[in-house]
């Protein structure tokens, strides 16, 4: 009788615990590690002292000094991650082509033994948004995982501050700050050789010469007047509000656009 009492709460365990089959598969990992404790959302510390940057994610940022001023979310997803992995675990790395970043953290995405993602799961449960950094090869992947997520609006997707603006609404707090932009594509502008994206025709999306290859998938005649999201950091330029791209994961077409 204990042994079909143990065996039931086992099951019941598995069921309530499943692993998620990760999208974004890698074809080998790099190294194995152990992890000490959680940081934030996005970065852990491991037992041989290493900190760990997740790539491809940005959750919100948490003010250490001033808790009451940290982003909408920011102690969710810490929390969410502690849920998810806890100290003394075993992960898996794999690395980019860049192994740290400025800040002198390793990158990494980072999945369990078992196979979950980490990055996936952030994303998938609304908990963090999809941001490229240079070495970023799974940016589709997590992208389409965040789009998901976006729409259901699965958790900071329900919270105003995540929501994009329209051209209109941005304001001189917005300046030089890191935004989503969501508006019509009105028109294109060439500017010597670079070209410009006009949205709304009240902001621009400026794509140098040595990037606009990489937007190739993007840019046809058949995106003028299909809905945008565009992220960068925006300024204000000869009187229209300003983003450089320099990668095609910094413009979405809403799907209901081309429908």
């Amino acid at each position: 009788m204990g042994f079909k009492t143990s065996l039931c709460a086992l099951l019941l365990v598995l069921t309530l615990s499943p692993v998620h089959a990760s999208q974004c598969v890698p074809t080998s990992f790099d190294e194995t590690v152990v992890l000490d404790y959680v940081n934030d959302g996005d970065t852990i510390t491991l037992k041989d002292g290493r900190r760990v940057r997740f790539i491809g994610v940005d959750t919100p940022e948490i003010d250490f000094q001033f808790k009451e001023l940290s982003d909408p979310y920011a102690a969710e997803a810490k929390s969410f991650l502690q849920s998810t992995v806890k100290p003394g675990q075993t992960l898996k790395l794999v690395f980019g082509q860049q192994k740290l970043d400025p800040y002198g953290r390793t990158l990494a995405y980072v999945y369990t033994a078992a196979g979950e993602h980490l990055q996936e799961l952030l994303l998938s449960n609304g908990f963090a948004k999809a941001k490229v950094f240079q070495n970023d090869f799974f940016w589709q992947c997590l992208a389409d995982i965040e789009h998901d997520a976006r729409t259901n609006q699965r958790g900071l997707w329900q919270h105003l501050d995540y929501q994009a603006k329209s051209p209109a609404q941005l304001s001189r707090s917005d300046s030089n700050q890191w935004r989503e932009v969501r508006g019509v594509v009105t028109g294109y502008e060439r500017k010597g050789q670079d070209l410009a994206l006009l949205i709304d025709d009240k902001l621009v999306l400026m794509i140098s010469k040595q990037d606009i290859s990489k937007f190739n998938n993007i840019l046809n005649l058949n995106l003028l007047q299909s809905q945008v999201i565009v992220r960068g950091k925006v300024y204000f330029s000869y009187s229209k509000w300003r983003v450089n791209g320099t990668h095609p994961s910094q413009i979405t077409v809403e799907k209901d656009s081309l429908e």
